[in-house]
């Protein structure tokens, strides 16, 4: 089966809503609705509106965390080297490039601030940790801070709005059939909720898009999260 295309899903929601609260509406397809979609088809649509907040949240702060990390490796290395020229100990990875993971990026970041606070008051510390690497540097960590926990964020939304699909699915389905059995299939309000076959017609009334199951009903199989959400944030990993 296809993926579901929740954002179709949530267009037939609304039409449901729309044909319920048209004049004169048949009682039944009223109640139905009140009492049987209307309570999932909310927790369903507020758990969709959050997945698509999450994802502009993600694309913003994964995008500043990306500039900010490229911006870093230069002055990384310098911090390093003035390091290793006072403290030739030290323990530190050569470049943040050379890290496999963002959170390993920032990891090493984090390491180097505090490898120089130790040595606080001295002028060579106090020089890096008052300069660029200093300033970048801090907020470069609270900027992958940021992304790590939207990454999170988002993946908690998908989680919820997976589990709301059912119920309003079901609830959906419900309406279908009263809407079906009090105005007829050939009625304008059943053409709009019922999703078609793919056809020019059929895309037209219902919006139906590729991959929509030979029924007409949106399939019920949980997708997967995109690759490129996954790969925004490697550094949950």
């Amino acid at each position: 089966m296809a993926h579901i295309v929740f954002g179709r899903f949530k267009r037939l929601l609304t039409r449901c809503q729309e044909v319920a609260s048209e004049p004169a509406m048949n009682a039944g397809v009223v109640a139905v609705h009140t009492s049987v979609v209307k309570p999932a088809a909310d927790a369903f649509l507020k758990a969709h509106d959050a997945v698509v907040q999450g994802e502009t949240d993600l694309a913003e702060q994964g995008s500043e965390a990306a500039v900010a990390l490229r911006e870093m490796d230069p002055l990384y290395r310098v911090a390093r080297s003035v390091l290793l020229a006072f403290k030739p100990g030290a323990v530190l990875p050569i470049t943040l490039r050379s890290q496999p993971t963002d959170t390993d990026k920032m990891n090493a970041i984090e390491d180097l601030l505090k490898a120089l606070n130790k040595h606080a008051g001295e002028a060579w510390a106090d020089a890096q940790l008052q300069g660029a690497f200093g300033v970048s540097g801090a907020k470069a960590v609270t900027s992958m801070k940021e992304a790590i926990a939207a990454n999170k964020a988002l993946s908690k939304a998908r989680e919820d709005r997976a589990s709301a699909y059912d119920p309003a699915y079901d609830g959906y389905l419900a309406f279908k059939r009263v809407v079906r059995d009090a105005l007829g299939s050939k009625s304008k309000q059943y053409k709009r909720i019922h999703l078609r076959d793919t056809g020019a017609d059929a895309d037209a009334d219902a919006g139906t898009d590729a991959g929509e199951n030979a029924s007409g009903e949106a399939p019920r199989v949980a997708p997967k999260p995109p690759a490129e959400a996954q790969a925004a944030m490697g550094a949950s990993a």
